[in-house]
């Protein structure tokens, strides 16, 4: 019997270290693969993309830099389509500009995200590790949208992560609040500063209709941090950005009456979540409540326009009832200058509600 197992013992060994070789081989390829985009989060820009800074040896776009369209916006037919920055394999949205252009939109908002952790050190997203490729991948961007007469503005995002993603671990995600306790420690936000600033310039470069210094800042800092950095980055901003600039917040819960919008070209609201039990009246009067809220922000502060930064979008894949979204745009013709909706998604549009939702489009942007 010792013989036999003696004899046998190399061939048992050798199997073992196999099946450990084996198993660590797919761990590793599973553990760096990039996963799906979370679409359980709010479309933006900061994402699930997963990885560490790309290694593509794919060359960056370098045309020339591309004339806006010449003709100019009275309304904004807008969409927000924040994840268009990104490669359409993470992303999964496609640019469809004939598809855009039949809706009626004149006007895309894009938002590239960054990692900040808990040291203020920030990061650019892995496809686009640096300055250079972010400035080439938005230039890319401007081309295609303005031979469509169509306008891009910008929203900045900002993930918080308590230290950076290791390789193999889920880059940014859904942007979250930064306890006070943080981003109010002396010099915590300068290199988040320093990014708006770079991405001030590439707007300024390519034209850009309107730009965002950050998206929702008084849900991410909070309402009293919030109010005295936008004062503070807006001049950073008009160092190098001439055109409108823009403050996409929520806003919904009031967070106005204590925030500071002097010195801003355009105030973005979001209307409030509405539990109105399919009753679309009551719906009608809500949101007519929230835009005159945001006027009255807006006229305290002496800001020229008011615009929906952002509606349409309601969890996981879903969408707000098209009914809802007309009410929307109806009101919004009424009382503002403008309304972004949330890109549809490509499953919404293949449905009867998809239908819907881009005949409200069609019917409030074509007029």
């Amino acid at each position: 019997m010792r013989k036999f197992l003696k004899s046998y013992l190399p061939f048992t060994i050798l199997g073992l270290v196999i099946l450990l070789a084996v198993g660590l081989f797919f761990y590793f390829r599973h553990s760096t693969a990039r996963p799906s985009p979370g679409w359980g989060q709010k479309p933006g820009g900061a994402q699930d993309f997963g990885g560490p800074p790309s290694t593509s040896k794919k060359e960056r776009w370098n045309g020339p830099i591309p004339k806006p369209p010449s003709s100019k916006i009275t309304y904004y037919k807008g969409l927000w389509a924040g994840n268009l920055v990104y490669p359409e394999e993470y992303s999964g949205l496609k640019i469809d500009l004939e598809k855009y252009k039949s809706w009626g939109v004149n006007i895309v908002n894009i938002a590239p995200g960054f990692e900040i952790n808990s040291k203020g050190e920030v990061r650019y997203p892995p496809d686009f590790p640096t300055y250079e490729d972010m400035d080439a991948r938005i230039g890319e961007l401007a081309e295609k949208f303005y031979k469509n007469n169509i306008h891009l503005t910008m929203t900045v995002l900002i993930t918080y992560k308590k230290d950076f993603s290791k390789p193999g671990e889920k880059w940014a995600g859904e942007p979250m609040e930064i306890s006070e306790k943080i981003v109010s420690q002396k010099g915590y936000l300068d290199n988040f500063n320093k990014i708006v600033e770079d991405m001030a310039k590439i707007a300024q470069k390519y034209h850009f209709e309107m730009f965002t210094p950050m998206g929702e800042p008084e849900n991410i800092f909070g309402v009293k941090m919030a109010s005295s950095w936008n004062q503070e980055i807006l001049g950073k901003v008009k160092k190098y950005y001439k055109g409108k600039v823009f403050y996409k917040g929520d806003l919904h819960k009031g967070q106005g009456d204590n925030l500071n919008f002097k010195g801003y070209d355009v105030l973005g609201i979001v209307p409030s979540p509405q539990d109105t039990k399919n009753n679309s009246e009551a719906f009608r009067e809500a949101i007519a409540s929230d835009m005159d809220r945001g006027l009255a922000w807006a006229k305290r502060d002496g800001v020229p326009q008011v615009v929906i930064a952002e509606y349409g979008f309601k969890k996981g894949n879903e969408m707000e009832p098209a009914e809802y979204i007309g009410i929307v745009l109806e009101e919004g013709s009424k009382k503002l200058n403008g309304v972004f909706l949330s890109d549809p998604f490509p499953s919404v549009l293949k449905t009867i509600q998809g239908e819907q939702i881009t005949t409200e489009m069609k019917k409030w942007f074509l007029y």
